[in-house]
């Protein structure tokens, strides 16, 4: 039996959280690398050289109407928020000239994305006799934030060993955390067991959660 449709939503760092009113369509995550190939006299073609990784990109296609949000809040108020997001307002260590925009996380069911916006397009489409807009098309691109751990990893069986400990901030889901952690949304039964949660979308803001290690 199908459960319930689950809604997507956007939390900002430190802010509101986006009810997505609309689930999307569909959504691309995006990784590319660097590679350098020089031209070599008397070769037909150069090996590439690898330059690096390049963060993952999540890019997306939501839609925001008026007539569908409480009354207090409208196209508008939205779209400011996601604009917002978008200047550099957090400080990064409190080092001069390190401000950065917030972070905003996409969550839909077990798939959830952390990045900061790369580009933000909102395309007004309904409009008021007044002229006020009450349904804006958003296109929103996303680069991925946490980049440091070992994303890309499909580990099958855990160690004892822990990797650390995590404190839930709000908006955090298990899968959030382990796509955080281990580049992979679907590992958050390692954590749920490690710290013997039973119901995966309670977690508590400011707990401290234990981190176990996977082993391929």
């Amino acid at each position: 039996m199908a459960g319930p449709v689950q809604k997507a939503s956007l939390k900002i760092e430190d802010g509101d959280t986006l009810a997505c009113l609309f689930n999307p369509k569909d959504f691309s995550v995006t990784k590319s690398n660097a590679w350098e190939a020089k031209a070599a006299p008397g070769k037909s073609a150069a090996k590439p050289t690898f330059g690096g990784g390049q963060p993952r990109e999540l890019t997306l296609q939501l839609l925001f109407d008026s007539t569908l949000l409480t009354p207090a809040v409208t196209v508008k108020d939205v779209a400011n928020k996601l604009f917002e997001a978008m200047n550099a307002s957090k400080n990064e260590g409190g080092a001069k000239n390190k401000s950065r925009p917030p972070t905003l996380t996409f969550t839909w069911g077990a798939f959830s994305f952390e990045g900061v916006s790369k580009s933000l397009t909102i395309a007004y489409q309904l409009f008021r006799p007044d002229g006020e807009p009450i349904r804006a098309d958003v296109k929103l691109a996303l680069m991925q934030w946490d980049v440091e751990g070992p994303a890309g990893q499909n580990p099958t069986t855990r160690s004892a060993n822990a990797l650390g400990a995590h404190i839930v901030r709000d908006g955090d889901s298990l899968p959030s955390i382990a796509y955080r952690i281990y580049g992979d949304p679907t590992q958050w039964r390692a954590i749920a067991e490690a710290n013997g949660i039973d119901d995966p979308l309670k977690l508590t803001s400011g707990r401290s959660l234990s981190v176990p290690s996977l082993d391929v």
